[in-house]
């Protein structure tokens, strides 16, 4: 039996004069109770940035960590030694301190035989000799500089490398996996843990696509989670598909469920209502 459109609205004003839109049910009011599931809005793989052996690991199955916190470190040894060693070395002025003194005593050689040559008691030769000494200092002075600047880079990429050893949490969430142990190598291929985002909760549902003009962002429902028993969260629709399913003549709608006490559980299937307007 072939099914019947639903009525447009001014198909639905004639039916109401007429009498009969009593007995004329709206897409909504056919069907508008839908199986749904609470998921994570995010599952993270945690990987190292930088391979190795892991040193140790800071977390515990189902914890809840939060942005930034360390899950997980690889060992530094060698790292931390090469930051040592350019932080001893960033520390030292002498090289600068050394072209600084030579660029002064250049300068006090050169003003003299500047005057005596004006006296006409010192030869050119050797005032150009002076002029070309200063010139070399000032030079080295300057790559001291550039050379002590460099210095100074490398040691913060010596610090961000060691900072790398470092697996941290990029969100607010909760382990559910601890894949490696202390003492396993670990790579980009290999995770430590895997960690879930649980604020906000995604919630999914699929409609039938004769509800497609029924249904936008700000659509408001009522959700019946399985846990606990009897509740009920009352929210809008958040994004509703651009593109049907061909193979099953629906499309996906999402609704985002603020989580932060962590009181909803991730992974319950639920009833999606749509409430009535």
């Amino acid at each position: 039996m072939t099914p019947v459109p639903a009525p447009t609205a001014a198909l639905r004003r004639t039916l109401f004069t007429m009498g009969v839109l009593a007995v004329v049910a709206s897409p909504l009011q056919a069907e508008a109770d839908f199986d749904c599931v609470m998921e994570a809005a995010n599952i993270v793989e945690l990987s190292p940035r930088t391979p190795g052996v892991i040193q140790s690991i800071e977390v515990e199955k189902g914890q809840r960590v939060t942005k930034g916190e360390v899950i997980a470190r690889i060992d530094s040894s060698m790292e931390s030694g090469t930051l040592q060693v350019l932080e001893a070395r960033v520390g030292s002025t002498a090289a600068i301190d050394a072209q600084t003194a030579r660029v002064t005593f250049s300068k006090a050689q050169l003003d003299r035989a500047q005057a005596l040559v004006l006296r006409e008691a010192q030869s050119p030769e050797k005032l150009e000799a002076l002029e070309n000494d200063y010139t070399l200092a000032t030079s080295q002075l300057r790559q001291a500089q550039v050379d002590a600047m460099a210095l100074r880079a490398e040691t913060e990429r010596a610090r961000v490398a060691v900072e790398n050893t470092n697996i941290r949490a990029p969100v607010d969430g909760v382990v559910t996996e601890l894949t490696l142990s202390a003492g396993e190598f670990a790579t980009a291929d290999r995770h430590v843990a895997v960690l879930a985002q649980t604020d906000p909760i995604y919630v999914d549902a699929y409609f039938p696509v004769a509800l497609y003009d029924s249904v936008h962002p700000g659509t408001p429902v009522r959700i019946h989670p399985e846990y606990p028993v009897g509740s009920v969260i009352v929210a809008e629709i958040r994004m509703v598909d651009a593109m049907f399913d061909s193979a099953s003549r629906t499309f996906g709608v999402r609704i985002s469920l603020p989580n932060a006490d962590g009181h909803i559980v991730a992974g319950m299937r639920c009833r999606l209502e749509i409430a009535p307007l």
